[in-house]
């Protein structure tokens, strides 16, 4: 099974052992792919140059998810979410790209906020996430 890893936990890393642990185990074992969004979203949170460099090698290393989503998907997506009412704060525009790129890759994404399992909900579980409890 593969993953993608949501900033949520890629922010948490320095500081949670438990979710280094976790995460660090999957990129040894290249069980995380990457995706143009999750990317983007990852390499914006660096707050200097350097922290930006070490990011984006980080985002380097990783296997690309090989399949890229239609807008049709994406707008499946959004669709489902804005059916079910989630706002811009539960489903981002970032979050529903990460959301149709593990669907159509069919990996898992994994979070430490619960963002994802709202869009799972609105997709009637379509989406495969996983939500990892921050241990601080």
């Amino acid at each position: 099974m593969e993953f993608i890893v949501d900033n949520s936990l890629w922010q948490r890393l320095p500081h949670d052992g438990v979710i280094a642990t976790r995460i660090e185990n999957l990129e040894q074992r290249f069980l995380i792919s990457a995706c143009p969004p999750q990317v983007l979203e990852y390499c914006r949170s660096a707050r200097n140059r350097a922290e930006y460099e070490r990011n984006r090698r980080r985002m380097d290393r990783l296997y690309a998810a090989p399949l890229h989503p239609t807008v049709s998907d994406v707008l499946d997506v959004q669709e489902a979410m804005r059916r079910r009412g989630i706002d811009v704060r539960q489903g981002t525009i970032a979050d529903t790209l990460i959301a149709a790129y593990a669907m159509v890759n069919d990996t898992t994404v994994l979070a430490a906020d619960h963002d994802f399992e709202y869009i799972s909900d609105a997709l009637g579980g379509a989406l495969r996430q996983e939500y990892i409890a921050p241990s601080v």
